[in-house]
Order: structure tokens, then C-alpha cells, then sequence
């Protein structure tokens, strides 16, 4: 079979179906082959320099070639390669990592399951609840609230919680509602102030519970921040209208950390950052910076209790997967939380985010941006521009927002472009200079699109 290098010009199909992406284009043409990575960047099969600006889908915190972490992984393949954490079996490095985790997330008397990614923990999480209901006496209290334009995952169950267009795979599958992806900028109406439009969006959720069968709603998903919706930040009152709402009908506030967790929000947790209190919790990506799969739950006392209680009338919690508490995945994730800690990357994000945000909000005014948010070490810019009236305005912002992220790509950054929105966030080992360079070519980008205009 030809190798990557032989196929960088030819029309030939992959023999391997990329993600996110036409399969009808599936050819070497325009594939980038990603060779190897050191700190923030990576090189193509040309030996060709990028800066990995989001962290290879915000997962890289540690970026690449960390020794440190290497070793770690290296050291738990010597000792013990794998083993199955089930049927009260399991290793120690996994116990370790829920322990430190335990003692970590703003949930008191958590517990922690395992599994590979964030798909299957959000997943996962769904079953859990289900479950839950089951033990309680309330099999009728099955739906799932999600919110329109986010992503929770591939997983049949995570998709249909993402509120995205998946009709052509059959989703979302019953027992799935949606309510307003908390976007202030691209939907507020003329002259509506944050309060007003976060009182908007918690009555359309009071609505949704309302018109469903009583005591039928389990749970709510968000992420702290919207990073697959082009880093959305909500207005400062908006979660906590959610939660109260939330708790008057005693349906669970599920937090999904599968982007926020470990530092990208200028916390440990996005949930600090946005003074959240999640009923229960899951986590990804960067918890090993990407040198392994790994994704966590962590379950509030109450789910636990019942699972715990219902697991004695109903019988074995019929629930597990081959890789989950993987203990090479357990001893990069303690690995790479000790990394983070030690070296102040928490805070060292917040500065560099600092940083970021300064040089992106010079892009205010600029003839193509519509709008500037940031959060923590990650920021994002918006191609959606709005009328004299605050209307906004179908200019082609996606059309732009595709001519910028080429033009980035062939100044050797990597972005990630989601419809109107590129989203900036690098790795949280990323220097101030680093930081500037990457900003720089963004403005030279706009230039070069303003001037083909």
C-alpha cells in the first residue's frame, strides 16, 4: 500500500475515512500528514512547521513531546501494560487517578468511573441517570435536555444530546430535548441586554419541562463554555437562572468538562471559573494531554447512593468497557495533573490568556470581524457582523471565516474554524512570544482576505 508521502499529490483515496469531513473528498490531495511534534508545533511529511493553535482540538495541554509525561507512560508499560478494571479487579494506578480526581472536582463525595473518551463518558453518563431513574421508582423520568449547536460527542447517545443536524444517522433518538445555545452576540434581539436575554433563554427551559409529561426530565448537559459552537460565552447570570430552575423541578445539572477541565478556563475546572456547581461531572481530553485515551465521570452523591441502592433490588449494574480505567491512561492522567500543578500551568494559562485577549480585541473595529470573546487561554473570532439596528447581518461570514483559516493554515497555524468562528487555543505550555506570532499572522491573514475582497 502507498505510504502517506506517495500519496501527497495524488488523487488515490485514503484507505482511512477522516472525521468531520466530505467522504467524497477523501483523497491525498489537500491531506495534511502530521509527521511529528515538539512544544506547540507540529511538522507535515514535507517537514512543513505549524503551530498547533488549539491543541489539536483542544486536547495537546501539555503539547508535544513532553518527556516528563513520556517516561511516565514508559514506566507503566514496564510494570503493567493492561489490565480490565471490572468484576472488583483493577489496577493501582487507576484507584490513584479516581482518588486524585475525588479530591479534585468541586463535587463533594464524588465517585469516579473510567472510560476512552468524551463521547463515551457523556455517554455513559446518560445510562447512569437512567439507571438512577429506574431505582428511584421513576422509569418515566428518561429525558435528556442537551443544548442546539454544541457537541457532546460521537456516541449515538452523545450525538443526540448535541442538538446538532443528524437526521440523516436517524438521531436524536427519542427522549432528547434542546433548548438555545446561550450565543448573546449572534442572537440577542435589538437593544436586548444580557439579563433580559438570559431571561429569555430560561423561560424557553421552563417551557420545554413544563410542556413534558411531569417528572419526566432526568437531566441537563452544558459545557461551561461552548467551544464547538465558536467559544461561547455565556452572559455572567445565565447559569445560575439555569440551575434554579433546574433544581425546582430536582432534575440533575450535568457539567460537561470534557474541553474546560484542566486548565483551559484560567481554572483547574471551567465550573470555578464560571462559579458553577455540577450535580455530576465529565472530563477528557487534556486530562492526559491527548498521550493517551481517557475520559472520567464523576457521580454526586446522590447517583451514586442510588446506584448503590438500586444495584441491591435490580441486581449487577450491567455496565462496562474493555479500555476504561486503562492503567497506562491512569498514570498519564495523574502525570500529567502533576505537571500542570507543579509547574503553575493553571495560572500560567490565565497570564497567557491575558495576553490573547489583549491582542484579539484589537481586532475590534477590523472591516470583516463581527466580534471578539475569550475565556481563560482560549479566544475566538467571529465573521457575523451586525446593522445599524444591532440586526445581524448575512454577509457571508462562513464564506470568510473559510478564506481566513486557509490563509492561516498557509502561514503555518492551525485553527479551528466552526461556521462563522475561529477559535484560538493553544497549548497551556505556550510562551507570550508564541502567543504574539500567532496573533500576528491572524492580522496579516485578515489583511491578505480584506485585500482579495
Amino acid at each position: 500500500m502507498a505510504t502517506a508521502e506517495t500519496l501527497l499529490n495524488e488523487d488515490e483515496r485514503l484507505p482511512l475515512i477522516l472525521g468531520f469531513q466530505r467522504v467524497a473528498e477523501n483523497t491525498a490531495q489537500e491531506t495534511c500528514f502530521i509527521d511529528r511534534g515538539k512544544g506547540i508545533y507540529v511538522y507535515d511529511t514535507d517537514g512543513r512547521e505549524y503551530i498547533e493553535a488549539t491543541s489539536s482540538f483542544y486536547v495537546a495541554a501539555l503539547g508535544y513531546q513532553n518527556e516528563e509525561l513520556i517516561d511516565a507512560i514508559h514506566a507503566q508499560y514496564r510494570e503493567l501494560p493492561f489490565y480490565v478494571s471490572a468484576l472488583k479487579r483493577t489496577s493501582k494506578a487507576s484507584l490513584d487517578l479516581a482518588e486524585r480526581l475525588a479530591g479534585m472536582v468541586p463535587i463533594p463525595d464524588t465517585h469516579i468511573m473510567f472510560a476512552a473518551t468524551g463521547s463515551e463518558a457523556n455517554d455513559f453518563m446518560i445510562k447512569l441517570l437512567q439507571f438512577q431513574a429506574v431505582t428511584r421508582g421513576e422509569p418515566h423520568r428518561r429525558t435528556i435536555i442537551g443544548r442546539r449547536d454544541s457537541y457532546a460527542g460521537g456516541t449515538l447517545g452523545a450525538a443526540s444530546l448535541s442538538g446538532g443536524h443528524h437526521e440523516e444517522f436517524g438521531l436524536p433518538l427519542p427522549g432528547f430535548r434542546h433548548v438555545a445555545q446561550p450565543d448573546y452576540h449572534g442572537a440577542r434581539q435589538p437593544g436586548e441586554t444580557a439579563d433580559a436575554y438570559v431571561a429569555r433563554l430560561a423561560a424557553e427551559l421552563a417551557t420545554l419541562i413544563d410542556a413534558e409529561p411531569a417528572d419526566s426530565v432526568a437531566a441537563m448537559f452544558a459545557e461551561p463554555v461552548s467551544f464547538s459552537a465558536g467559544l461561547m460565552v455565556p452572559p455572567t447570570s445565565y447559569f445560575a437562572a439555569i440551575k434554579q430552575i433546574l433544581d425546582e423541578h430536582d432534575i440533575s445539572f450535568v457539567v460537561d468538562e470534557v474541553i474546560t477541565g484542566f486548565g483551559r478556563t484560567g481554572s483547574m475546572f471551567g465550573s470555578a471559573s464560571f462559579e458553577l456547581q455540577p450535580d455530576h461531572m465529565t472530563m477528557a481530553k487534556a486530562i492526559t494531554s491527548g498521550y493517551f485515551p481517557l475520559s472520567a465521570l464523576a457521580l454526586g452523591r446522590d447517583l451514586y447512593s442510588d446506584l448503590e441502592r438500586g444495584s441491591e433490588a435490580i441486581g449487577t449494574l450491567a455496565h462496562a468497557a474493555t479500555h476504561a480505567a486503562h492503567p497506562v491512561g491512569a498514570a498519564a492522567a495523574l502525570k500529567t495533573i502533576e505537571i500542570i500543578e507543579r509547574d503553575g500551568l493553571v495560572q500560567h494559562a490565565q497570564r497567557m490568556g491575558e495576553r490573547l485577549h489583549a491582542r484579539l480585541e484589537r481586532l475590534r473595529g477590523h472591516p470583516l470581524v463581527g466580534d471578539v470573546r475569550h475565556v481563560g487561554l482560549a479566544g475566538a473570532v467571529d465573521f457575523l457582523r451586525r446593522d445599524a439596528d444591532d440586526r445581524p447581518l448575512d454577509d457571508g461570514g462562513e464564506a470568510v471565516c473559510q478564506r481566513v483559516f486557509r490563509q492561516l493554515l498557509a502561514a503555518g497555524v492551525v485553527v479551528r474554524q466552526t461556521g462563522r468562528n475561529i477559535v484560538i487555543a493553544p497549548p497551556l505550555i505556550i510562551k507570550g512570544s508564541e502567543v504574539d506570532e500567532i496573533c500576528d499572522r491572524l492580522e496579516r491573514a485578515l489583511d491578505a482576505v480584506t485585500a482579495e475582497s
